[in-house]
């Protein structure tokens, strides 16, 4: 009897350990539930987007899609995957692919010899329009304009970036002349890149901006630089004979049309005076010649008056005759010249 009241005690107190046991272990589950369901708590940081996969499904509708910086809650890893998008901020990608090779004993173009070839696997280069070889480095900067597009229409879409940037500076080489991609038409060398970059970006809807393409550098290969140079300095030399020659030209005849322009003045106004003098003298005829008809011996008087006045004002002496009682005149001549002494013959 003792014996089955022993076990009777043993099995409750087991029953009991096993019933305290399982009701921990419920606290246990429910507080790692409760962890697990606060691990899906998460942190949208400031200049950053994100999406939530739940079962590899796209969670939201509509502006819900994208979450905004700020706190979120999701199911917890396996369920759920947050994908963090940096949509805010102005990245960069740099584009060396087309630039030669930086290792050592590459780097000084001193080391280069002329008749040194480029190495298609090591040099990066593309081809002018005019068949000329360019070496050239490029920097993208965007914005992620479409998280959606960005994180789930490319599998990598800065790749894919990077890829398009490589095809728009190829294709845009190709059509570009050398001269104008090293020096006449830069601009619009990275312009028509740039163009070409943006159209494929929309095209395959990225979700990528463009907000600017850099050209970084553009040369010629190094083994031929000097002839560059030299075809360069030729052509500023002519250019500046070409300007000298344009600012002598303009000069001269700057100062022949100003000669011109003097002339032409002196002309019209002497041309002017004359017509003036001319008319007015063509009016005192007409006065006069009025005059004349009411009174001729007046006006014949008066014209001869002027006219011994105006010859008696070339002469140096005038001599004036007057007349005697008889009407006669005698004019007397001093021949010789005048004596100091008149007593004197000398």
């Amino acid at each position: 009897m003792n014996r089955i009241e022993q076990t009777d005690h043993g099995q409750a107190a087991l029953s009991e350990a096993l019933s305290i046991s399982f009701r921990i272990l419920r606290w246990i589950m429910g507080l790692l539930l409760l962890a697990y369901l606060a691990s899906g708590l998460y942190i949208v940081n400031q200049h950053e987007k994100a999406l939530v996969l739940v079962m590899g499904k796209l969670q939201g509708a509509g502006d819900t899609v994208v979450k905004e910086p700020g706190f979120h809650w999701t199911w917890p890893r396996p369920v759920s995957e947050i994908i963090r998008i940096p949509a805010a901020r102005v990245q960069k990608l740099d584009l060396d692919a087309f630039w030669y090779e930086q290792a050592a004993g590459f780097q000084d173009n001193a080391d280069i010899h002329p008749g040194t070839p480029l190495a298609p696997g090591r040099d990066g280069y593309t081809v002018s329009g005019d068949a000329n070889l360019l070496h050239s480095r490029w920097t993208a900067r965007y914005t992620i304009d479409d998280p959606v597009a960005y994180a789930l229409r490319q599998e990598d879409a800065v790749n894919a970036l990077a890829n398009e940037l490589q095809r728009a500076v190829l294709h845009q080489s190709a059509v570009t002349p050398v001269d104008a991609a090293l020096r006449t038409g830069i601009d619009a060398f990275r312009e028509g890149v740039e163009r070409r970059l943006r159209s494929r970006l929309i095209s395959l809807e990225t979700g990528i901006r463009m907000q600017g393409l850099d050209l970084v550098a553009v040369i010629p290969p190094r083994q031929v630089e000097d002839a560059f140079n030299d075809v360069v300095q030729a052509e500023q030399e002519q250019a500046r004979t070409v300007s000298d020659s344009r600012a002598y030209a303009t000069r001269i005849v700057n100062e022949a049309d100003g000669e011109a322009g003097r002339l032409l003045s002196e002309g019209q106004a002497y041309k002017d005076r004359l017509i003036n003098e001319i008319s007015a003298d063509a009016d005192s005829f007409r006065r006069i010649a009025e005059q004349m008809k009411r009174n001729p011996d007046l006006i014949r008087d008066v014209l001869r008056e002027e006219t011994v006045r105006q010859a008696l004002a070339n002469v140096d002496n005038v001599y004036v005759v007057p007349s005697g009682g008889d009407g006669k005149r005698q004019i007397r001549l001093r021949l010789g010249p005048e004596r100091k002494n008149p007593l004197s013959f000398e």
